[in-house]
């Protein structure tokens, strides 16, 4: 009996063994297939990382032949459609869904049981509710225009000489600079329509927040004129809409009755009078001082040199100058443009507003590289106060900007002469003549007062 128990014991205590054994070896293997595993993936992470490094470098390779095989065209082409991308990836329209998205108060209020009322008052009529996380997806012009009217703001009072470019700019910046758009929404405006006649301009943003934020500014200030923000739809004094209304109305008719009443009165004047008169309320309030613009692109002012800057100067003078009357001219410059002062563009100051203008009906319609010239009359306090510190900008020295003054003909040998004959017109060659003939005369008279020294010293 002893026998058989200590055999069965060895039995149980081998087989244990092996169980511990077989355990063992199965842990080995399943480490050891982990780290094969684990080395198979960094390699091929390294082969995909190398490949895209090589990628990247091919890629950049391509790019640099194409940049020096490709023209201007083709590269502000290129640059073109690579902004368009981003601007799409950046699209405030984008953004705006996306809050709405995330910021639902209509699912929020249903899933709460609150709030179960079918309309709400947008400041204006009452519209239905929609459940707008499931529909925005679907009808995404639909979301946009139920809040288009609270999104619409209007600026009055805009100073003359300014552009939708000019003032799309500036807003964008303003906003973004004061912290009045969204977290991460760098193009807050959407639309711009300037409306020279009535000195305002309409704006559409993004999302009803920056519109409200805008509104609680009540004015802002373009080129030191304070011009006043309020909602698109209300008034100046504070009415509301369908009073708006019918006093835009009342207006009109007004506006009507009158223009009947001049258009008979002015059967008697002669055709040249009235033609004159329109010109000039299609100019602005006048004004000593004039604007000249819509004649050269930017991108075109960007690659000119000095030589054709000054080319263009004088052609501009020579037609806008009748018996020398300029007091004063402004050539606005790349690295002298401002807000309403884009480069390429002109100001003209004349002694009387009669000069300016008879000057601005006689070039009225006038072309200059084959674009019609836009002539608008600018007040002389902005003048002074926003263009004047412009014209004294100095040209920062760099070797960019001294290649780009730099003429194409440098190399060759009139140049030195053109150069020579500019000194003589202003002057500097015939003080140096002078000088010399100066010194020579001198030299001369020391020399005689020596002859006749030694002359004298000769007959003692």
């Amino acid at each position: 009996m002893d026998n058989s128990s200590n055999s069965e014991v060895k039995k149980d205590k081998k087989r244990k063994r092996s169980r511990s054994q077989k355990n063992e070896k199965k842990k080995q293997k399943s480490k050891k297939s982990k780290e094969r595993k684990s080395k198979e993936r960094k390699k091929l992470e390294k082969k995909s990382d190398k490949k895209q490094i090589k990628e990247k470098e091919v890629k950049i390779e391509i790019q640099k032949k194409v940049e020096e095989s490709e023209t201007k065209e083709q590269r502000t082409t290129r640059l073109k459609q690579e902004r368009r991308k981003r601007s799409r990836s950046n699209s405030a329209v984008k953004h705006y869904q996306k809050q709405i998205i995330a910021n639902n108060p209509v699912s929020k209020s249903n899933a709460l049981g609150y709030d179960k009322q079918d309309r709400f008052w947008d400041g204006f009529t009452w519209v239905p509710k929609t459940n707008l996380h499931d529909k925005v997806r679907e009808d995404k012009d639909k979301v946009m225009s139920l809040t288009s009217r609270m999104r619409r703001i209007q600026i009055c009072n805009i100073p003359t000489g300014l552009t939708n470019r000019d003032l799309y700019a500036e807003l964008s910046r303003f906003m973004n600079r004061n912290y009045l758009n969204d977290v991460g929404n760098a193009k807050p405006i959407l639309y711009c329509h300037l409306n020279e006649k009535d000195r305002t301009c309409t704006i559409e943003l993004s999302s009803v927040e920056e519109a409200n934020r805008m509104l609680k500014l009540e004015d802002i200030k373009l080129l030191e004129e304070s011009c006043k923000i309020f909602r698109l739809g209300d008034s100046l004094y504070g009415q509301s809409v369908n009073q708006s209304q019918l006093v835009q109305q009342a207006h009109n008719m007004a506006q009507a009755q009158a223009a009947a009443y001049l258009a008979l009165k002015s059967l008697g004047y002669a055709r040249g009078q009235r033609e004159e008169d329109e010109i000039l309320a299609q100019t602005g309030i006048p004004s000593r001082i004039i604007k000249v613009g819509n004649f050269l692109n930017v991108a075109m002012a960007i690659n000119l040199n000095r030589n054709e800057w000054n080319e263009m100067r004088e052609d501009l003078l020579e037609g806008f100058s009748q018996c020398n009357q300029i007091e004063d001219d402004f050539f606005v410059k790349p690295f002298q443009a401002g807000l309403g002062a884009e480069a390429g563009s002109l100001f003209l100051v004349y002694p009387t507003i009669e000069y300016a203008q008879r000057i601005v009906i006689s070039m009225y319609g006038r072309t200059y590289n084959q674009r019609a010239l836009k002539i608008i009359f600018i007040n002389e306090q902005t003048y002074i106060r926003s263009y004047i510190p412009l014209k004294l900008k100095q040209q920062p020295e760099t070797d960019e900007m001294i290649k780009r003054e730099q003429d194409k003909y440098d190399d060759e040998d009139f140049e030195e002469e053109e150069e020579y004959l500019d000194k003589m017109d202003n002057g500097y060659i015939v003080e140096n003549n002078n000088n010399n003939t100066t010194n020579n005369n001198n030299n001369n008279n020391n020399n005689n007062n020596n002859n006749n020294n030694n002359n004298n010293n000769n007959k003692s």
